[in-house]
């Protein structure tokens, strides 16, 4: 029930995000329609004006340059045709010498208002550069315009005086329209725009959503589940890594059980026996010095290997959660073959065991000495375990420049080549295995976590009915 609550959140997260896409996108369509707005009524007025004041000056320099061609006449005309513009020149008491006006009466350089005219050149001549730009008012027509004036000649020589006029109105009624159209415009543009960000926003999530439905079957312990991401590069390299992580997670579910099943074998074939052995000698033999010796003997032979058994799963835990601290200290890795081979003389002795020692010269390694001789114990001990009749059994040290390579091989049946990836697994157990003849079954996961805490390199390699050499190298 707990599950299905956080469930429901988590879909609901999931369900806004579709909403969150959209209401990105609606953003987005307004800010678009707010800059159409801003440009229409702010900037595209400014730009008008500037552009306009760019084209007086120029024509400004055309009028001037031109004013002593024998077809003035005909130049201005054109000219103050092509740029909308009036045109007048004026000697320097404002007696005209040219004139043109197309604005019908909206210039400001009227012939009719000789006062007006007498106040621009006398502006144009207080000025720095003897030039004036004036946006005029025409109280009467309601219009604006812009002035430009200049002197000809030098303020020392004077000649007379430049005079254009351009309206400014065109632009005026040309933003009305322009407003109208904008105005449907923007209509248009948010109806489409919300439905289609909408249908968007529902395709763009539609990957995650699917995604998160499978999760919730892995959740409840379906690990056939598959996630489908197509759609997206980033949802179908999410749907890639769950299909990934639920294959592992099917496999250590799997290795879970496994180890479940085989610890609680093996601790209840030692507990049932120091039990039955208990009882025996409570009931039988608690008389009989010689067969009470024999059974306690039993019973401390199976206290011992269930205690093997716990610490294997304590330093299991240990090493794998990285509470294991590495005590790291040179020794002669020689001495230390020689003297683990020491402790197999009962093997070797009673059980027929045949252990070949080839070793190059003594060298001294660094690292956690009483770790790396877990791991050749445990090595050792696995192929005790799988050294078939043969019960021969090689260890090799081969020195190189950067590493010394321990190799310890048996000639037992070997591992199939699907399998040799999982033989280092935390909890694996091959089927094939059976019961272990020494050891808790957890020497190898062991020597795994031992040996990535060093960074050392290690492997196996196996053939079918010729046995297998487990390795590792210890860097120099």
């Amino acid at each position: 029930m707990k599950y299905n609550d956080e469930n429901k959140t988590k879909l609901k997260l999931v369900k806004n995000l579709r909403y969150t896409i959209w209401t990105y996108f609606v953003l987005f369509i307004f800010i678009v329609i707010v800059l159409m707005w801003f440009f229409q009524l702010v900037i595209l007025p400014v730009t008008y004006q500037n552009i306009k004041i760019q084209d007086i000056k120029r024509v400004g320099k055309i009028v001037s340059s031109q004013i002593t061609a024998e077809n003035y006449r005909e130049i201005f005309d054109r000219t103050a045709y092509d740029n909308n513009m009036c045109i007048k020149i004026t000697d320097f008491f404002g007696n005209d010498f040219y004139s043109v006006d197309i604005l019908a009466g909206s210039g400001a350089i009227s012939p009719h208002n000789d006062e007006t005219m007498k106040t621009y050149r006398e502006m144009i001549m207080q000025s720095d550069d003897n030039i004036i730009q004036v946006v005029v008012k025409n109280e009467r027509f309601n219009t604006t315009t812009l002035l430009y004036g200049r002197l000809i000649g030098t303020p020392e020589e004077p000649v007379g005086f430049l005079f254009l006029n351009t309206s400014l109105d065109p632009l005026g009624s040309t933003i009305s329209i322009l407003e109208k159209h904008l105005f449907f415009m923007t209509i248009i543009l948010l109806v489409i725009g919300l439905i289609l960000s909408f249908f968007m926003a529902k395709h763009i999530s539609r990957p995650i959503v699917n995604i998160t439905k499978s999760a919730k079957f892995l959740a409840e312990g379906d690990y056939n589940v598959h996630f489908d991401g197509t759609g997206y590069y980033e949802a179908e390299k999410l749907a890639s890594v769950l299909n990934f992580a639920s294959t592992e997670i099917s496999k250590v579910d799997n290795l879970r059980r496994d180890l479940m099943a085989n610890i609680s074998h093996d601790l209840r074939t030692p507990l049932t026996m120091v039990k039955a052995y208990a009882e025996m000698i409570r009931d039988l033999s608690g008389d009989v010095p010689q067969k009470r010796e024999e059974h306690l003997g039993i019973i401390i032979d199976e206290s011992d290997r269930l205690s093997a058994l716990v610490n294997d799963i304590l330093d299991l835990s240990r090493i794998e959660s990285g509470n294991a601290l590495l005590n790291i200290s040179e020794f002669d890795i020689s001495e230390k073959l020689d003297n683990i081979l020491q402790r197999y003389t009962l093997f070797k002795e009673q059980k027929g065991y045949n252990f070949i020692l080839i070793k190059d010269e003594p060298v001294i390694v660094k690292a956690d000495e009483i770790k790396i001789e877990q791991v050749i114990y445990n090595l050792i001990n696995n192929a005790i375990n799988y050294s078939g009749d043969g019960r021969e059994i090689t260890i090799k040290q081969i020195n190189s420049k950067k590493s010394v390579r321990i190799e310890i091989t048996d000639k037992g049946e070997g591992i199939p080549p699907e399998l040799l990836p999982l033989i280092f697994d935390r909890y694996y157990r091959s089927e094939k295995s059976g019961r272990d003849i020494i050891g808790t079954g957890l020497g190898l996961a062991i020597v795994k976590g031992i040996l990535r805490h060093h960074s050392f390199p290690f492997g196996v390699q196996s053939e079918i009915g010729k046995g297998s050499t487990f390795w590792f190298e210890i860097i120099l």
